[in-house]
């Protein structure tokens, strides 16, 4: 064998190279996968440094409540350290230039936070904490990209927009949404610009784009905030030998072995007789609610629940009590909590739904009495967050004497700016009161009793009224026993109430970030698999080329096989020492591959980071190689050459030893057309039905029709060819303005139909494949803004980084947002759609990490009625007329009617219609959003989307809106987006075109389909190598017709130019049949009107593909004129 494979050795030379270059695609592409996951594995260690561990509260808690888990045994067993930090979302403005930067991360940090990353760093960083102590505005530390973004220098001053913090839910009645109560406005000298490395690239969430960071000290940041010594965020980072399981177990017992009541927001007043249980958000939260009534029966004492409310007017025919505290309660009430007395000296009783009881002085102001009725009015928060006045009307039961519960006042919590108020003129509440109303016997009573409640009702009829999604008690009280005294009591209340809730009911959770980033850097996509089908025309061409040069050598050795059977030996024996040679040279190609595997990895990587970036956004990947994926590539690529090889074998089988003996390897033997006659009418009848198919059908169905019908006439083209070869051979060839050189180069094409079918076949699918691909580019600025389109009608798409809390539909709401009059005309020609946002995961492709907590928008009752956009799936047919009444559906206790762009769904989060995705709300309970509807191609390719009513249920801490969807003309688009810019600035209001959003998802897709084609060209060209040795064997065993030619009087030229017209006339052929079929496939997308056919591009590649066929041509010709025909004359 050896002396053969070197005697051989210039074919078996050509056989390695093919193996090596199918190798190293293969392989190549494998790497390709591995490098982006190692790229992402990197950024991942990158940017968290040493954290393992992150939690980030929605309120602020202690600051030395990391210093305290750190100090615990049970910490330092499994942890380092534990730093507390301050992590708000807000946006940036240059002082001078006005440049803005929309959603940048404000990080407040201590000394300990750069030890994270670089220890080395520690004295530049102190370095930083000293000058923000010393300097007059703080100082601010930002990275390299927020510094490119603002363009801002060392010594400028930046303005940063963030959220006021608050802890009473802004959408209560006592919650602000005024503008300057919403947003914070902080002033900062630039001091340092933080390379976009390590601690420059610090971020708790997935995502391969570069963040932008302002770094302050933790000390000024919570000056700045109110918020002495508190913080947000804990930042742990874990030994190396603890477990990511067990660890965040622990962490989280550690938490809550060490958390207090008012790290929870919780306080109690102790009393005589009682405790009292409230809350900093005013309204106690159900969980704690509870919690409370488990631990009171636990404690068998009696509590007492209390609802008190602000109402605007008590009034009876005519006569008014401006701003009046009410509070519901349940009758009667134990001596403990003080007793509540008629003015007749006898306990009150329970109350009906329609009764209240006025106090003394209540009555007599208003000149009521027993069995009267009294009307009260009040505000409540409307579904828009606006204001709402309502009344009800009740029949006066009683009147309560100003004596024990009637004259206490701390039945009233401490409303913010009416609390500490020294009269009512003084009072300043974050909803509107008219000061006139207020009389002289009002600040009487409010400087004799302050808030003490003027009224009483049933606490179900003021939860009835005054509930919210937040709650419907403002206190508990609970009473003590004569065996339990207040102190004690209190003691047991916060015991009990810490066992009982769990901090991550009230949003304390730590997260394992590194090993969620770890498992994210899996990537949504799998690149390795990507680039394989990107690539596999390369590959299958590849193969094939083994193939083809393994079968030219064994004709080359055709008398010599020949022989050998004649001698005796068996052909399974003569088969076998082929294969054996052929595993050799396949073997020692492969190994060859290995390293232009890693070229052609690195050229592809190359590629994502400079011509395909937007596929990927990414310039950090770089090249990874993974010995366990060159091995994987290795073998994948030996058995794609052996089969290619084994196959090559079988074809012999067929043809006897006495034609091998006369160097004959192929059959002479014609086929009936018979078959080729079937193939082309059924193809062709049903490349006619599914055009007539696609004219009944929807717009989607109708282009799957089309691609049918396409792929039928490649079918029927290819079975028509066939026959007309065959036709050729019994034929003269007799077409108008033929020379007879052409036709006589046509004519002989159908000397060998099979191997000229071979020619046209290969030529044809991979052109079909190229142009069918290239032609689904997508320019989306060219569509429609229609109702039924991926941009719904919208012209522009808003976010904001601070919740707007006003309606920008009404003008009362833009008057509120600062808006000016002039503002009007322009605002009442548009319609603003708000959306309610709870930040997550981007679930697009622009996200290279496999997203784990997705984004999720709540959809107004508004745009749910309005509908619109186009829906590739639905769970329910019947719902077509308008898919999104689908959100309002009740499915399952915890499972939640969602829709999300279909891209998204199945190929990034890999899930489908009526598929779930799991998550927790915010009372750390395991939900599902299960799809029930998916868009075709739309904006919400980022997001997934549930209903307001179903949002607010389980997210009911995240206030305001987010996301806005703009419905106007084209021609006011750009002022409308200028004028909301300009004044929601501040709540860094961020207004993009609704086409230029779905051009940045759709300009990944486009990028893709190019390099498909790119790569798919490359395997055409690689292809006609192939074509080309096809034609050499041609040729070769022309040799006998072209000396008798030559012998009639034919030049050399001329057969030159016969063969080269012949072989031109193939490519030709293929060309036309598949770009054609290709074109009629695709030709529903062509007329939609947004289609981008890279006419350019495309047409260079196939030029490409022609010359180059033609050049493999002209070799095979220069290969055989060369030989000496008269040899081969006598031959014959």
């Amino acid at each position: 064998m050896r002396r053969s494979l070197i005697y051989y050795w210039r074919i078996n030379l050509a056989v390695m190279v093919g193996a090596a270059v199918a190798t190293a695609v293969l392989t190549g592409a494998l790497l390709v996968g591995d490098s982006v996951r190692g790229s992402l594995r990197d950024l991942t260690l990158e940017r968290l440094g040493q954290i393992d561990e992150a939690l980030v509260a929605d309120r602020f808690f202690r600051q030395d409540l990391a210093a305290i888990l750190a100090a615990s045994e049970r910490f330092k067993d499994q942890f380092e350290n534990a730093v507390p930090a301050i992590i708000l979302t807000g946006s940036a403005v240059h002082a001078t230039t006005k440049t803005r930067a929309s959603t940048i991360n404000l990080l407040g940090i201590d000394q300990q936070f750069p030890a994270f990353f670089d220890r080395d760093s520690l004295q530049h960083w102190n370095e930083f904490f000293v000058r923000s102590a010393e300097q007059g505005f703080p100082a601010i530390a930002i990275n390299e990209a927020l510094q490119k973004e603002l363009g801002a220098k060392v010594g400028d001053h930046l303005l940063i927009f963030v959220q006021q913090q608050t802890e009473i839910p802004r959408e209560t009645l006592l919650g602000s949404r005024e503008v300057s109560d919403v947003v914070k406005t902080i002033r900062f000298k630039l001091t340092h610009v933080i390379p976009d490395h390590g601690l420059g690239r610090f971020g708790l969430r997935p995502h391969q784009n570069l963040p932008q960071n302002a770094y302050v000290a933790l000390a000024s940041l919570q000056k700045a905030l109110a918020q002495p010594q508190k913080a947000n965020a804990l930042l742990v980072s874990r030994q190396s030998s603890a477990s990511t399981d067990s660890s965040n177990l622990a962490l989280q017992e550690i938490l809550r072995e060490n958390i207090q009541l008012r790290d929870l927001g919780i306080s109690m007043q102790q009393r005589e007789n009682f405790v009292t249980i409230e809350s900093s958000e005013i309204i106690l939260d159900p969980i704690i609610v509870e919690a409370v009534n488990a631990v009171t029966a636990e404690l068998n004492a009696p509590a007492q629940p209390i609802l008190t409310y602000l109402a605007n007017t008590i009034e009876r025919n005519g006569s008014v009590i401006p701003y009046s505290t009410i509070s519901a309660t349940t009758f009667p009430a134990t001596k403990s909590f003080g007793e509540l007395n008629l003015t007749n000296g006898l306990p009150v009783t329970a109350l009906a739904d329609h009764e209240i009881l006025l106090n003394q002085w209540a009555a007599q102001d208003l000149g009521a009495k027993v069995g009267d009725t009294v009307k009260v009015s009040y505000y409540v928060v409307g579904k828009r967050e606006q204001l709402v006045t309502r009344s009800s009307a009740f029949r006066i039961a009683g009147i309560t004497a100003m004596t024990g519960l009637g004259a206490d006042h701390t039945l009233t919590p401490e409303f913010p700016g009416i609390h500490d108020a020294e009269n009512m003129q003084s009072w300043n509440p974050p909803f509107p009161i008219d000061l006139n109303l207020i009389r002289p016997q009002d600040e009487a009573y409010w400087d004799q009793y302050r808030a003490t409640p003027k009224a009483f009702i049933a606490l179900h009829t003021g939860q009835r009224l005054w509930s919210s999604r937040f709650g419907n008690l403002t206190s508990i009280r609970i009473g003590v026993s004569a065996t339990n005294k207040s102190d004690a009591l209190r003691a047991q209340l916060q015991v009990g109430l810490l066992a009982k809730i769990k901090p991550a009911q009230m949003g304390y959770v730590f997260q394992p970030v590194k090993e969620q980033g770890l498992k994210a850097a899996a990537g949504a996509t799998d690149f390795g698999m990507l680039f394989i089908g990107f690539s596999w025309f390369l590959i299958v061409a590849a193969a094939l080329l083994v193939g083809m040069l393994f079968r030219l050598g064994v004709e080359q050795r055709a008398k010599e096989i020949g022989t050998l059977l004649a001698l005796g030996y068996p052909r399974r024996e003569v088969r076998r020492q082929m294969l054996q040679e052929g595993g050799v040279l396949a073997g020692i190609g492969c190994m060859i591959g290995l390293a232009g595997a890693v070229i052609y990895a690195w050229i592809l990587m190359f590629g994502l980071r400079t011509w395909w970036i937007e596929a990927i956004g990414a310039p950090f990947v770089v090249l990874h190689v993974n010995l366990k994926t060159l091995g994987l590539g290795y073998l994948s690529a030996l058995a794609v050459t052996l089969l290619a090889i084994v196959w090559t074998l079988r074809q012999l089988r067929k043809v006897p030893a006495t034609a091998l003996l006369h160097g004959v390897t192929t059959s002479e033997r014609i086929t009936s057309s018979r078959f080729s006659k079937i193939v082309a009418l059924l193809a062709l009848a049903g490349a006619v039905g599914m055009m007539i198919l696609s004219g009944f059908a929807d717009e989607s169905s109708a282009a799957a029709w089309f691609f049918g019908s396409g792929a039928c006439l490649l079918i029927a083209g290819l079975a028509a060819l066939s026959l007309w070869f065959r036709d050729l051979r019994h034929q003269r060839l007799r077409l108008l303005g033929f020379t007879r050189i052409i036709a006589l180069a046509i004519g002989y094409s159908a000397r060998n139909p099979g191997r000229s079918m071979l020619c046209a076949t290969l030529v044809a699918c991979a052109c079909f494949v190229i142009v069918a691909v290239a032609a689904n580019r997508v320019d989306v600025e060219k569509e429609p803004l229609a109702k039924d389109s991926g941009t719904g009608g919208f012209s522009l798409i808003a976010e904001s980084d601070i919740p707007l809390h006003h309606n920008l539909n009404t003008k009362t709401g833009r008057q509120e947002l600062g808006f000016a009059e002039s503002d009007t005309a322009l605002f009442n020609r548009l319609n603003v759609f708000q959306l309610r946002l709870l930040p997550g995961e981007e679930v697009s492709c622009l996200n290279l990490y496999q997203p784990q907590q997705p984004r999720v928008l709540g959809v107004s009752a508004g745009q749910i009625e309005r509908g619109g956009f186009q829906f590739r799936e639905l769970i329910d047919p019947k719902f077509k007329a308008n898919p999104w009444s689908l959100l309002e559906q009740e499915i399952a206790p915890e499972v939640i009617p969602a829709f999300g762009d279909y891209n998204s769904v199945r190929w990034i989060m890999h899930l489908g219609l009526g598929k779930d995705v799991v998550m927790r709300n915010e009372f750390g309970r395991e939900i599902k959003l299960r799809f029930v509807g998916l868009f075709e191609r739309s904006i919400f390719q980022r997001e997934v989307l549930i209903s307001e009513a179903d949002f607010l249920k389980h997210f009911p801490g995240v206030s305001g809106y987010s996301y806005f969807l703009i419905e106007t003309s084209s021609a006011q688009a750009e002022a409308v987006s200028e004028r909301l810019e300009q004044n929601l600035q501040n709540y860094g209001f961020d207004v993009s075109s609704s086409r230029a959003k779905l051009a940045d998802f759709q300009v990944v897709e486009n990028t893709y389909l190019s390099i498909f084609q790119t790569l798919g060209g490359l395997g055409l060209l690689l292809g006609t190598l192939g074509l080309g040795i096809i034609l050499i064997r041609n040729a070769i065993e022309r040799r006998g017709e072209l000396a008798t030619l030559q012998a009639f009087g034919f030049r050399r030229a001329t057969l030159t130019m016969i063969l080269l017209i012949e072989n031109g006339f193939l490519i030709l052929i293929g060309i036309f049949i598949g770009s054609f079929s290709a074109l009629i496939a695709v030709a529903p997308h062509l007329a939609g009107g947004s289609a981008h056919l890279p006419w350019l591009s495309l047409g260079a590649t196939i030029l490409l593909v022609f010359i180059a066929g033609l050049l493999a041509s002209a070799l095979s010709v220069f290969a055989v004129t060369r030989m000496v025909l008269l040899t081969a004359l006598k031959e014959e």
